[in-house]
């Protein structure tokens, strides 16, 4: 309140502005500060004098008219997220929700770039900036399940993104690769399947009497 008074009187003793036209603007600060012939007469005696600036004007004007600078009450805190359960709050939770939810958002960013850093790095610059497999018709199914044993005890079984086909050769292990082998099934092969842009579903299904087996599912 008192700035506001004291800009106003700072105009006035300028000379940018009359006290005639600064009554109704202190009026609209406070009511109680509506000037009378008499109060205008004191405030231009009190701005002529150069030992007073406007501040200590306008505290004299605010004392006169029994206004208070009372500074503006700051805005409630927010409120932290509640549990209720049955309309009763569950004591011990507040907070919990926050930190639930905060954590998650958290997890879920560290997971996401984890991911992309991990993909990135599988890829030459060269297929980076390609446009994804054709199979992208399909939808969300294009992860290819692949699980291979063979008589020897190599065992092996893994989910790929179908848009990783052409860099299988990086993303199976050894002993994945000599899986597939044992059981009858290349990685060209393997691949050439993938391009051939499938309907989700078993694509191969298969065991020997050897005991080799192969089983891949386009998801």
């Amino acid at each position: 309140m008192k700035e506001k008074v004291k800009r106003i009187l700072e105009l006035v003793r300028a000379g940018k502005l009359s006290l005639e036209d600064a009554a109704p603007l202190l009026a609209a600060l406070n009511t109680r500060l509506a000037l009378t012939d008499s109060d205008r007469e004191l405030v231009a005696s009190l701005l002529a004098r150069e030992e007073l600036d406007a501040g200590q004007v306008a505290d004299h004007l605010l004392l006169l008219r029994g206004v208070r600078d009372t500074p503006p009450s700051p805005p409630p805190p927010p409120r932290p997220p509640r549990v209720v359960v049955g309309g009763r709050t569950m004591p011990g939770m507040d907070g919990f929700v926050e930190r639930l939810s905060g954590g998650l958002d958290g997890l879920f960013d560290r997971v996401t770039e984890q991911v992309e850093r991990s993909i990135e790095g599988t890829m030459p610059p060269r297929h980076r900036n390609e446009p994804a497999h054709s199979g992208q018709a399909h939808g969300s199914a294009r992860i290819l399940r692949v699980h291979v044993e063979s008589s020897d005890g190599d065992e092996y079984s893994a989910n790929l993104p179908v848009s990783l086909a052409p860099h299988l050769h990086k993303l199976i292990p050894p002993h994945g690769l000599r899986a597939l082998e044992k059981a009858g099934l290349s990685l060209e092969a393997l691949q050439l399947l993938i391009e051939a842009d499938p309907p989700p579903g078993d694509l191969i299904n298969a065991e020997d009497s050897s005991g080799n087996s192969v089983r891949i599912t386009l998801r």
